[in-house]
């Protein structure tokens, strides 16, 4: 029996030596000596530990406010992973209302000549700025951080904004080993939870009952001359519900080719408040529908007030709109009057930072500053203009109505049963065509009533892009020739805020690239700088390696550079739907004269094949007359979105395109 109960002590010493303590400044030499994450060896970083506890504290002077304590620990197995060294914590501001943050602290951990040493974070590389009118930031970077580091943080956010809770996030694009998540609600908040339906990944949200409570003391006073003290104790006594996730070995999210905004895709809990009910008083109900959300964005005094403003613009704007008559020379004016008056400051909002007349007096702005002025310029143009609340791509899809779900606005304007979309925060943007970050699904047009509709963001479209190659073939078989390409619509936009301020020489090392041993010889741009037109590119070259010869045959791939020479398709599965920022026609034309010594032994097949029903199209045509060969290949996607169901049809579309790109038109030489 002595030998038992000696065996299970050794057991249970071995176990506690062995088991990993996750309390704050317990790093174990183990972890840091660790070179890879045993679960996934591709990963730069990972973290080992995230405790996240979010409850409701009661005190007589703030009444409830939310606090949430945030402990993470993390691993960085090589210098790719050092951005997890630095963090940014946002908090809020409204009013007088604003959160803080407290007792703050981190420290690295290394090994140095065999020993564990670690590094405090100290006070003064921790930097606050103001990211906005409502949101400010903590950005610290932990110190003495090398491969092989292990780093742990933890601070305390108090919230004086009792009724809303920001997202819980639940994945990284970094493993987690171990996440511990609670959050306890009292009794008088109801709140429905509601996972990423976009994330891949399942949680279990346990939920079991507790109580709290709180002694609140008070001193009246009585009397005259003699005053006399009375030190009175209540007691506030509530049951709370207490949601947890235990969840070990969490996976990194990891990107794929075409997708829209990675995070989106990520595990995260949210919490919808759907009603208070305090002890003695009505129900306060805060379940919203998107109307509701509208509605009373519409009436906020720095949303509805600042459309109805205008003696500050009307005598500018009066003089711009001489001579237009029509709706879009109307628009294209305004939006180009906007552009050249107020420049975007890069801070998202909804709600002005300034208001319209002092942005536009100063000339720079927010993103509602600038498009409420825009819209409010349209209406005052005659137009029947509109905002149109947008949630950025980085801010996600709202799950349910709620005014966080959108932060960003643009403006729209509605004719011959058409809205047409326009955002001035952008100096290449033009109607229909937004910037990318606010291509984002759906919006919500808001009506000075306070009514509204939903507005399609995706598919404003089809933006087309042309290529014309012509060869001629010299001594030799080597090849001079020309290039042109023009572009329209967003493929116009993305060639101009791509190529802005690039000098020549830049342009031609980028043009270059992946065209095998090429010169180019000059490059010629037309209306790069005018937005309202195609933009042309041409050049000239010299291409050394553009044929094979073997023998007397001559192989030649009939596209050249411009083959669709890979599938960007390569996984044997997907997990994520597939984006494609719009929709597009690329067309391709080549043109070759073949030498007089040599004839066509073989030309490639013209083939044409359809994706999933019209959804996506391919054709490949190649005529030969006489010694001319003439090459067109167009390339049709009419969807945006395909969900991983449709990947390998996708995948097998793409291969087609690869394999007919990829035969050789044969000559012989005579």
């Amino acid at each position: 029996m002595k030998k038992f109960y000696l065996g299970c002590l050794l057991v249970l010493f071995v176990f506690n030596v062995n088991a990993q303590n996750y309390k704050y400044g317990k790093v174990s030499k183990k972890e840091v000596a660790a070179t890879s994450y045993e679960k996934d060896s591709s990963a730069n970083a990972a973290v080992l530990y995230r405790e996240q506890h979010i409850y409701y504290d009661y005190s007589k002077a703030e009444g409830f406010q939310v606090i949430e304590e945030v402990f993470e620990r993390v691993k960085i197995y090589n210098k790719e992973g050092f951005d997890w060294a630095t963090r940014n914590i946002d908090y809020y501001v409204s009013g007088n209302n604003k959160e803080s943050i407290s007792s703050l602290k981190g420290e690295t951990y290394n090994i140095e000549n065999g020993k564990l040493t670690s590094v405090k974070l100290d006070k003064d590389a921790i930097f606050e700025e103001e990211v906005n009118k409502y949101r400010e930031r903590i950005k610290f970077t932990m110190p003495a951080v090398k491969a092989g580091s292990v780093i742990e943080f933890k601070y305390i956010r108090t919230s004086p904004f009792i009724t809303s809770i920001d997202d819980i996030p639940l994945q990284y694009t970094i493993p987690i080993k171990k996440l511990d998540f609670q959050i306890a609600i009292p009794e008088y908040y109801t709140f429905n939870t509601h996972f990423n339906p976009r994330s891949t990944l399942r949680y279990d949200l346990t939920s079991h009952t507790g109580r709290s409570s709180y002694n609140i003391s008070s001193v009246s006073r009585s009397g005259g001359y003699v005053q006399k003290s009375n030190a009175t104790v209540q007691k506030l006594e509530f049951s709370k519900t207490i949601y947890e996730i235990n969840q070990e070995e969490i996976p990194a999210l990891k990107s794929e080719p075409y997708i829209d905004y990675l995070r989106n895709y990520a595990g995260f809990l949210k919490m919808e408040l759907v009603f208070i009910k305090y002890p003695n008083s009505n129900i306060e109900n805060y379940a919203l529908t998107w109307e509701n959300v509208a509605e009373k964005i519409q009436s906020h005094p720095e949303f509805g007030d600042q459309l109805e403003k205008s003696r500050y613009f009307e005598d500018d704007l009066d003089a711009v709109l001489v001579g237009k008559s029509g709706v879009e020379d109307k628009i294209s004016a305004v939006l180009e009057f906007v552009k050249s008056k107020v420049k975007w400051n890069d801070y998202v909002g909804y709600y002005t930072d300034e208001g319209v007349k002092e942005a536009y007096k100063e000339g720079s702005g927010n993103s509602a500053d600038i498009n409420l002025m825009l819209t409010a310029m349209l209406k005052y143009a005659g137009l029947d203009a509109n905002p149109v609340l947008i949630s950025t791509k980085s801010n996600g899809i709202p799950v349910f109505p709620t005014r966080n779900g959108f932060n960003y606005v643009v403006a729209s304007v509605k004719y011959n049963n058409k809205t047409t979309l326009i955002d001035a925060t952008d100096k290449n943007a033009l109607p229909n065509i937004l910037p990318e970050h606010a291509q984002n699904w759906l919006g919500r047009l808001v009506r000075t009533d306070g009514s509204s509709e939903l507005i399609e963001l995706m598919n404003l479209g089809v933006s087309e892009t042309k290529k014309i190659l012509k060869i001629k073939f010299e001594d030799a078989l080597s090849i001079n020739g020309s290039f042109t390409q023009i572009a329209s619509g967003y493929s116009a936009k993305e060639f101009r805020d791509e190529h802005e301020n690039m000098s020549e020489e830049s342009l031609i090392k980028e043009l270059e690239e992946g065209k095998g041993n090429i010169e180019i010889l000059d490059v010629k741009l037309k209306n790069d700088d005018s937005n309202y037109a195609e933009v042309t590119e041409i050049f000239n070259f010299k291409l050394k390696n553009g044929v094979e010869k073997i023998s007397n045959n001559v192989y030649i791939k009939p596209m050249f550079f411009m083959a669709q020479s890979t599938n960007p398709f390569k996984a044997d599965e997907r997990k994520l739907p597939i984006f494609f920022k719009y929709p597009s026609t690329e067309s391709k034309t080549v043109y070759m004269q073949i030498p007089d010594n040599y004839k066509v032994e073989s030309l490639p097949e013209s083939k044409m094949f359809d994706l999933n029903e019209g959804q996506g199209s391919y054709k490949f045509i190649i005529l030969q007359s006489g010694n001319f060969i003439k090459v067109t290949s167009e390339l049709k996607m009419n969807n945006i979105v395909y969900t991983p169901d449709d990947y390998q049809n996708l995948k097998r579309f793409y291969d087609g395109m690869v394999a007919l790109n990829s035969e050789a038109i044969v000559l012989t030489k005579l």
